[in-house]
């Protein structure tokens, strides 16, 4: 399994050319490039300590992505959300939330002892449950490490916590 995040450098106003020209929008995968970005675009992309950034969670396994283009909303909340869920699924077996702009709907749900089921509005892949739970917090773990301490944005502390207290969970 393979999980990654991209984040727009340009705002889309035409989603076929989003899809023709990736490059042309995309600024990076796994926060690459993501600090020199905003510290270049500053102004722009950060207010009162928040990233007001584009972008979205991919994906993978099996040659089968979801998530991928044209899917984004506001990065942070996103992966945020991601992390809710996680906590519900973990307790109840099942968890979904909506894109916070979009009528993008996720739903992740248990499918026996070791598999899980990723449905990203029509796409669903079916995961190995540790590997995808140990992957996004690892994932998220990094992105929210980047905003709060390379970025210096100190928003993002109760994320890192909740990130903390998952990863007490997964090993127990």
């Amino acid at each position: 399994m393979d999980i990654k995040n991209f984040y727009l450098v340009k705002e889309i106003y035409d989603l076929e050319a989003l899809k023709r020209e990736p490059e042309e929008y995309i600024g990076g995968f796994n926060n690459n490039f993501l600090v020199e970005f905003i510290e270049k675009n500053r102004n722009k992309y950060v207010e009162n300590g928040i990233l007001l950034l584009e972008g979205s969670v991919i994906f993978s396994s099996n040659n089968k992505e979801i998530g991928q283009i044209p899917l984004f909303d506001d990065l942070p909340t996103i992966y945020s959300y991601y992390l809710n869920a996680i906590e519900e699924y973990m307790e109840h077996g099942v968890a979904n939330f909506y894109y916070p702009s979009q009528p993008i709907e996720v739903r992740i749900e248990k499918q026996n002892a070791r598999k899980a089921k990723i449905n990203i509005d029509e796409d669903s892949l079916v995961v190995n449950e540790q590997i995808f739970l140990e992957s996004f917090i690892n994932n998220s773990q990094n992105f929210f490490g980047i905003l709060a301490n390379q970025l210096k944005l100190k928003n993002y502390q109760h994320e890192l916590a909740q990130i903390e207290n998952i990863k007490k969970r997964l090993v127990k």
